[in-house]
């Protein structure tokens, strides 16, 4: 009976997501970003792989925007802390707005909150706003 239950709630919300123009979809695949502080780039962080978790809403069949939820570890290669990495990109493709919010926190102590733009093609980060609570531990 539970299995039924769950199979009747999962294409219940498939049906859902179809029907209100959303695509929901995951992948993996390597990362990098900038480590900011005090508007002063302090590091460069990276790693394999990172887990992508997408929603696309489309509108008569043309893409309005995209939702990217990224998790996974990456690596500081000058220090060899690791940073566990939650961030939500959001993509508004008739206005050309692609920007992120990412939350960094390190098995060093150090913690990072940044925010900004990016380039879907050139995959270029744009820091625009940093908090670093507990600012780089070199």
């Amino acid at each position: 009976m539970q299995l039924i239950m769950k199979t009747v709630i999962c294409l219940s919300l498939m049906a859902f997501l179809i029907f209100s123009g959303c695509v929901s979809w995951y992948y993996s695949g390597g990362y990098g970003i900038p480590l900011v502080c005090d508007d002063v780039q302090v590091g460069y962080i990276s790693g394999w792989p990172v887990d992508w978790h997408v929603i696309d809403h489309y509108k008569n069949g043309e893409i309005e925007w995209s939702i990217y939820k990224a998790s996974g570890s990456l690596t500081l290669k000058s220090t060899g802390e690791v940073f566990e990495i939650q961030e939500s990109d959001k993509i508004f493709y008739s206005k050309g707005n692609f920007s992120f919010h990412a939350n960094l926190v390190g098995n060093q102590g150090s913690h990072y909150i940044l925010s900004g733009n990016f380039d879907p093609i050139t995959y270029e980060v744009f820091v625009e706003k940093a908090v670093c609570p507990n600012g780089p531990k070199n």
